[in-house]
């Protein structure tokens, strides 16, 4: 090497350094940017279409909010400090609680007892009216009430009385529905019963377990008697479950890192047996149990419906919705053609007992 390539190379190296943060810097914002403009033209109908919406700042806000959003540095950094503040403080965002020995709990369950006293004149009120109109039609209304998570694994929680009062409220609700004429059942008690079989909640999730399912599912067939049709379950292939709570602390790699990883669910098929009549093409004929209610059945990860097909030895239609609570689906149902061509005997209405907190349960658009 020459001396003046040698000069030359001395040079570049002690001057690298110096350019490297803003050749970075220049390539971070070019593909940032280049994320912006494209991802601004594929979402510019969202955008303000009015000049006062610019002249009012409401624009610039938008946009100003959409390219946050957009960064690639966004999500890490979120997640890294959901992390820092859930080792630290043992705290999440906004919608979650943080219990002891890594277990997740919804903030709808402690807001249903402290922000505001049930009215459960009201629910009476409510589940008697859809009682009634089940019942001009034959058919029988049976309520499943489903006790908190905070309730049933009180000892994962920080805030003693907040269990109590959902077993509380849990009570109360049977009581009211027990006053007004309307059958219920008894779900707690198995629940407790079961805690040494197995998880019956799932650790970071608010939903129960295929286990804690299947608890509840017996109950109400030992409450309502068992068919005839011998169904058996089978457990299918396990599904690998990122927590609907832990998504409010931190998501992706580095939720394993601080322990709120995903967690193995085992969802459950039930059989049909061998002499069982097929289902009609056009849809279901003649299966005497309905179910509706909330994501605990709708979801067929926890398998509350095939469970119920075993406990009860009989075909279950399952007209329960995700993302709409106790509520909305049982309205959807009144209305459909279900119950007016193909009416049941029986319609299960699973119903967990955090959502007799809400303040509007019992409006038209409410919603989980």
């Amino acid at each position: 090497m020459t001396f003046e390539s040698n000069i030359t190379a001395k040079t570049f190296a002690s001057v690298a350094p110096a350019f490297a943060l803003p050749v970075l810097f220049l390539g971070y914002a070019v593909v940032a940017n280049y994320e912006f403009v494209t991802g601004l033209g594929r979402d510019i109908a969202e955008m303000p279409r009015t000049a006062s919406a610019y002249l009012s700042g409401e624009a610039a806000h938008q946009i100003d909010t959409y390219y946050k959003k957009i960064m690639p540095h966004r999500l890490p950094s979120v997640d890294a400090m959901g992390a820092a503040r859930y080792l630290a403080f043992r705290e999440g965002r906004p919608g979650v609680v943080v219990g002891e020995d890594g277990w997740l709990f919804s903030k709808e369950e402690f807001e249903a007892t402290l922000m505001r006293t049930p009215d459960l004149a009201e629910a009476a009120a409510g589940v008697t009216a859809i009682r009634d109109q089940l019942a001009a039609l034959g058919i029988e209304l049976v309520v499943v009430p489903l006790p908190a998570k905070a309730d049933i694994y009180r000892e994962h929680v920080s805030y003693a009385a907040i269990p109590t009062d959902l077993e509380r409220l849990y009570g109360d609700f049977l009581t009211v529905l027990d006053r007004a004429g309307i059958r219920s059942i008894e779900t707690r008690a198995p629940l407790l019963e079961a805690k040494a079989e197995g998880p019956l909640f799932l650790t970071t999730d608010t939903h129960w377990t295929p286990l804690g399912a299947e608890v509840v599912a017996d109950a109400v067939g030992a409450a309502l008697g068992r068919r005839d049709a011998a169904y058996t379950i089978a457990d299918t292939a396990p599904v690998e479950r990122e927590g609907d709570l832990s998504k409010f602390t931190v998501t992706g790699g580095l939720a394993p890192l601080v322990g709120l990883g995903p967690e193995t669910v085992v969802p459950r098929e039930a059989i049909a047996p061998h002499e069982a009549a097929p289902a009609d093409i056009f849809g279901p004929s003649s299966i005497p149990f309905v179910l509706t209610g909330t994501s605990y059945s709708a979801n067929a990860q926890w398998s509350f419906g095939e469970s119920l097909k075993v406990a009860l030895g009989s075909d279950v239609l399952n007209l329960a919705e995700e993302g709409k609570g106790p509520i909305a689906p049982m309205r959807a149902l009144l209305k459909s053609d279900t119950l007016r061509d193909t009416p049941p005997e029986v319609v299960i209405w699973e119903f967990p007992v955090r959502y007799l907190g809400q303040t509007k349960l019992w409006n038209e658009e409410a919603t989980e």
